[in-house]
């Protein structure tokens, strides 16, 4: 599976989990993504096969509905709590986290979502 680390998120996650194997990118690492608006991000994403990992879940979920709504298949979404996920010492948990899910879903999570429980207390 093939996934993209929205902006909010350190891109250390993204390297830790290349290093470990997977295809994961961050926007922050990409011009043609940093700064721009969730649609932007979760469109680019849906075109290039990538489910999207974020925080940011009041923005992404209904952008997901809306896909699916209109007979539209995303790439999935990877979910994580909002506490927690914005300090240095959470970066390892996430990437492990995440790792996790993308290692039971090879083939990807086809228009639908995963949520990451709560992480281990920093």
């Amino acid at each position: 599976m093939k996934a993209i680390l929205d902006e909010q998120l350190s891109p250390q996650i993204a390297a830790l989990l290349r290093k470990a194997g997977y295809d994961v990118e961050a926007v922050a690492d990409r011009e043609d993504l940093a700064g721009r608006s969730d649609r932007i991000v979760f469109e680019v994403a849906s075109s290039e096969g990538r489910a999207v990992i974020t925080n940011n879940i009041k923005d992404f979920r209904p952008l997901a509905a809306e896909w699916l709504a209109q007979g539209r298949v995303h790439a999935g979404l990877i979910l994580l709590p909002s506490t927690r996920t914005r300090t240095r010492d959470s970066i390892a948990a996430i990437a492990d986290a995440t790792e996790n899910i993308l290692r039971d879903h090879p083939d990807g999570l086809s228009g639908s979502e995963r949520w990451i429980g709560p992480l281990p207390a920093q």
